[in-house]
Parts: C-alpha cells; sequence; structure tokens
C-alpha cells in the first residue's frame, strides 16, 4: 500500500464542509509536516495573511500573547509526544486591530497514516452564540444583524416587541431551571402561534423573547397592541389546561422604529425601557415607548448619580433640617425632627419627596442615613445641656430597616455622644411590607431591648396596623396634616383626629399632631388632648444656627 497524506487542498475542501454548521473556527493542524489550515472567517478576525499556511507553528506563535506562548507550546508538545490525546486551553489570540481577546481552542490528536494532526475547534470566549437549544429560536446578534439588513436595502417601518416572564427569577428559585425552561418554551410557542414568518421571533438574554415587525402599508402600533393581548391569552389558555401545575404571567415593551432614522442600539434601548415601565406600572401588561416618560427616566437616573458623587464627596450639598416639636400644654419646647434636605450643585435645591424616592431605589439611603444619625445625635448632644428632657425624632427608611444591620448602625453613631438612648424616637412610615417580613419584627424588638422610642409617621393615611399600637411596639403616633387642616371648620376630620387620641391613650400611647399651622387649628388639637405639637404654628424646618436662634437662645444664653 502507498503511504499517502492529505495535502493543503484537500484539507481545505474538508475544512470547507464542515464549517457550514457552526460558528466557531475550525482547523486541522498537520505536525509532522508544519502545516495548518483553518475556517476561512479566521482573517477576518486574526492577523493570518491567508487560513492555510506553511510554517504553522512559527505563525501561530506570532498571533498568540507572548505571556502564553510557552503555555502552549508546552501543552502541543505533550500531543505531539502521544502524552495528551486531546488539547484544551484557553489562551490569548491578537486580533486584526492589534488588541487581544481569549479564546478556547480545543482538539484532538489523530495519527492517519503515520501523520500526526491536530483536529479541532477555535471559539472566542464570551462571543455570543447565534441560536438557542431551548426555545429552537435564533438570539440578539442574528437580530441585530437582520436590523441591519433591512437598513441597508429599504425603507422600513415597524415595532420591537420584547416579552418577559414576568417574575422569572423567583419561578425559577421556586421550581427549578428545568421548570423556568418550559415556561419559556410555553412562551415562545404561543408567540410562534401567531408569527411564522422567519427570523421575526429571537431569544433575549434572561427570560425575554424579542418580536420583529415591519409594517405593511395598513398597519400601525395598534397592531403590537392585539399581538400582545392575544399572546397573552393564549398562554392563560395553555395555563388553565394544564390545570394551573405552572403559572404565570408577561409583560411587554414595545418600541417602534423606522430603519432611516433609528439604530439598532437605540431601539434596543428604547424597547428594553418600555419593558421595564411595563413591569414598574404593575407587569401583565403591555408598555408603548413614551419619548416623554423616557427623558424623565434619563434625569431620573443622572440625579442618582449626582446623589451617588455627592455621598461619595463627603455628604456634598446635604444639610440636616429642624422642625420644633412643642408640648401644647405649656408651650414648652419638647424635641425637633431632624429632616434631610439636599442642595445640588448641578439640579439646585430639591425638596425631600423628590430625591428620597430615588436614594431608596438605589440603597443610597443607608450611608446617607448613618450621616443623618450621626448629625442628629450632634445636635441632641448639645441641646440637652440647656434641655435635659430634650428628645430627637429621626426618620429611618423601610430600605434601613430590611437592607442594613440598623440597629449596629444606631447604636454605633448616638454611642459617640453622651446623650442616653431614651433621647432618641426613631420615626417610621408604616407600609405593608412591614407586615410580609418576619425580620422588621425583630428590628423593633431591638430597638425597645435598648430603650429607643418607635414612632408611626404619618397614621391614617395609608396602610395602618393597629396591631402594632396594640403591642405597644410604637409608643407615639404622629397624626398626619391632612386631618388637620381646617380641623376648627371641618367636623369629620376632628371626629376622625379625637377618635385617634382616644384610641391611643387608652392604650396607653402619646399622640403628636402634625401640620398645626393657626390658632384655631392649635385650639382643638389641645382640646382633644394632644401630647406633642408640630407645625408651622411653632415653626418651620430650620437649619441648627436658626433652630438655636428662634428656639434655644434664650437657653442656651442662660
Amino acid at each position: 500500500m502507498i503511504r499517502r497524506d492529505f495535502d493543503l487542498e484537500e484539507m481545505k475542501y474538508f475544512l470547507n464542509l464542515v464549517e457550514l454548521s457552526t460558528d466557531d473556527y475550525l482547523y486541522i493542524f498537520d505536525f509532522t509536516n508544519d502545516r495548518a489550515i483553518y475556517s476561512k472567517s479566521i482573517t477576518d478576525v486574526f492577523p493570518f495573511a491567508s487560513n492555510a499556511f506553511e510554517n504553522a507553528t512559527a505563525q501561530l506563535k506570532a498571533v498568540v500573547h507572548p505571556d502564553d506562548i510557552d503555555m502552549l507550546m508546552e501543552d502541543l508538545q505533550e500531543g505531539f509526544n502521544g502524552r495528551r490525546k486531546e488539547h484544551n486551553l484557553e489562551y490569548r489570540w491578537k486580533t486584526v486591530d492589534g488588541t487581544y481577546v481569549a479564546i478556547s481552542c480545543r482538539g484532538q490528536y489523530v495519527i492517519s497514516q503515520g501523520i500526526k494532526y491536530l483536529i479541532g475547534r477555535i471559539s472566542e470566549i464570551g462571543k455570543q452564540s447565534r441560536f438557542d437549544n431551548n426555545t429552537g429560536l435564533y438570539r440578539e446578534v442574528v437580530l441585530e444583524n437582520v436590523y441591519n439588513e433591512y437598513c441597508k436595502v429599504r425603507h422600513s417601518r415597524g415595532f420591537l416587541m420584547l416579552v418577559g416572564v414576568d417574575n422569572f427569577k423567583e419561578l425559577n428559585e421556586k421550581y427549578g431551571a428545568k421548570t423556568g425552561d418550559e415556561v419559556l418554551n410555553i412562551l415562545t410557542d404561543a408567540i410562534r402561534r401567531y408569527i411564522d414568518t422567519p427570523l421575526r421571533i429571537f431569544r433575549m438574554p434572561g427570560d425575554e423573547c424579542a418580536i420583529f415587525m415591519p409594517y405593511t402599508i395598513e398597519d400601525n402600533i395598534e397592531q403590537a397592541k392585539n399581538l400582545y393581548k392575544r399572546i397573552r391569552n393564549r398562554i392563560d389558555r395553555v395555563i388553565e389546561h394544564r390545570k394551573y401545575d405552572i403559572f404565570f404571567t408577561i409583560s411587554a415593551g414595545t418600541a417602534e422604529f423606522d430603519t432611516e432614522r433609528d439604530s439598532f442600539n437605540d431601539l434596543l434601548k428604547n424597547a428594553k425601557f418600555s419593558l421595564h415601565a411595563a413591569k414598574l406600572n404593575g407587569k401583565n401588561r403591555c408598555e408603548i415607548f413614551d419619548s416623554v416618560n423616557y427623558i424623565e427616566y434619563i434625569k431620573k437616573l443622572g440625579i442618582q448619580d449626582e446623589l451617588r458623587r455627592c455621598i461619595s464627596e463627603g455628604f456634598e450639598g446635604f444639610e440636616l433640617y429642624f422642625q420644633p416639636i412643642y408640648n401644647p400644654q405649656n408651650d414648652r419646647l419638647s424635641g425637633a425632627e431632624a429632616l434631610i434636605r439636599w442642595n445640588c450643585s448641578k439640579y439646585g435645591f430639591m425638596g425631600p419627596d423628590k430625591f428620597i424616592p430615588l436614594l431608596e431605589e438605589s440603597a443610597l439611603i443607608i450611608p446617607l442615613g448613618r450621616w443623618i444619625i450621626d448629625s442628629a445625635a450632634k445636635a441632641c448632644n448639645r441641646w440637652i445641656t440647656n434641655i435635659p428632657d430634650f428628645v430627637m425624632h429621626i426618620n429611618l427608611s423601610f430600605v434601613q430597616i430590611v437592607k442594613s444591620n440598623i440597629i449596629k448602625d444606631v447604636l454605633e453613631y448616638i454611642g459617640r455622644y453622651s446623650a442616653a438612648n431614651n433621647h432618641y424616637v426613631f420615626e417610621m412610615t408604616e407600609t405593608i411590607e412591614m407586615d410580609r417580613i418576619p425580620a422588621v419584627e425583630r428590628v423593633f424588638k431591638e430597638f425597645i431591648k435598648n430603650e429607643f422610642r418607635l414612632a408611626i409617621d404619618d397614621f391614617g393615611t395609608g396602610y395602618s396596623n393597629y396591631g402594632y399600637m396594640r403591642d405597644k411596639t410604637f409608643d407615639i403616633v404622629k397624626v398626619d396634616r391632612s386631618f388637620i387642616t381646617d380641623i376648627d371648620k371641618q367636623r369629620n376630620n376632628y371626629l376622625m383626629v379625637s377618635f385617634i387620641v382616644k384610641m391611643a391613650h387608652e392604650m396607653g400611647l402619646h399622640v403628636c399632631i402634625e401640620g398645626v399651622e393657626t390658632k384655631e387649628e392649635l385650639s382643638c388639637v389641645r382640646e382633644l388632648g394632644a401630647d406633642y405639637i408640630q407645625g408651622y404654628y411653632y415653626g418651620k424646618p430650620v437649619c441648627v444656627a436658626d433652630f438655636e436662634e428662634q428656639h434655644l437662645k434664650k437657653l442656651i444664653l442662660g
């Protein structure tokens, strides 16, 4: 038998046949003759003059990162000497633009008619796959190519809809990844029932699918709304047919496009924003992109970035204001509530109703909350010198309670000063979430154990759990201003406040009335037996210096 090895042309032929079915770079390395052939597309990314060449070892070294050459050559030598049956290595190759990318190189050592070959594939690590095996859909990278081709060859309008599974993370955690895959297939099948045109449905990262739909002459955005309804109804019927062994809802975000105006990145960004809005607005719904809302959203992100910068740079622009709290029976100052203010160099003075929700969304309220506790404690420590029973009220966010070790922070910062723990009241606006998280009750017990007092803020305006009053978790009830306005004229307001005060007193609790602004309101509140008054009648929130000038000057000067 005449010994014969493959020549380069034959190697090219076989490699070209196989590379039609993969996105990886395939290769055949002939060790005996030191030559190699790679997939044609390799020259698009890496600086090889051709995809087939002699002197293969030297040419390979030219593209491998210098720090990785010894590791690679040692591995290849092991294979050539028969000590390894396969090659499996991650290292770096230089690209045509001179940068380096990580690759995964795998292969098998083969001997054919005395010739030693290494045959395998190379993948760019992190390179996005074109196909999703679970759903059978093309991925985002193909969607981008499809859209860009539309931009090149025709003027087209239409919409991109992103459809996501609500609470998908919780579904995976509760039932497992297999159920998560099944849910995605139910979603995919529901979409396919109404769209069977190739390259219209795509698998996106996470729990999302994308629907790319150019308009025909008579189409408009109503087509997207109707499509979402049909998909959702189809899923509901599938769930019902399965007797609710799986239950989930879907949200969608839709953005219209014009190929002469919109880039793929802009279109995808708009659709993602709309899906985000759908989930924020209650889920199980479809939202259409609105540029006004998007501008507001971007502004909000800008404010959050500025909040983050100011907090990281020594709490720049933040200042504590203090509003006096008086005893209405003798008109004596009994304490103050510490209130945060922010005068931003970029956005100007901003009310707490604007920036506090942004702090809570981003958890920036936690570091700022520590600063507030420290600053309030410093002021309290100064003022008890002249008013021995002075009490400082400090607001706590629900985010601080559930996402930080709040009792540790309170003890640390208040412990820096001599004022005892009973000089502090911590105020919380009650929410239904408090009852759903067992850890919240443990935190409250720790406050009480350490002799801090707790107050329910804005009582009566929203969710109110009377169990906290019954159990005396909170010992101060703060009645919101909405009940006090025109209390001398509005009989219902008078009766409501009277009921709250009477109930609280019978439970052994104290009542602080907020928002008292006139003599007439003060007279009614006194008549009802309130323990404390807070409102413009006694004073607006002011800085430390103004608070001392208006409420403490005589006492401090002796």
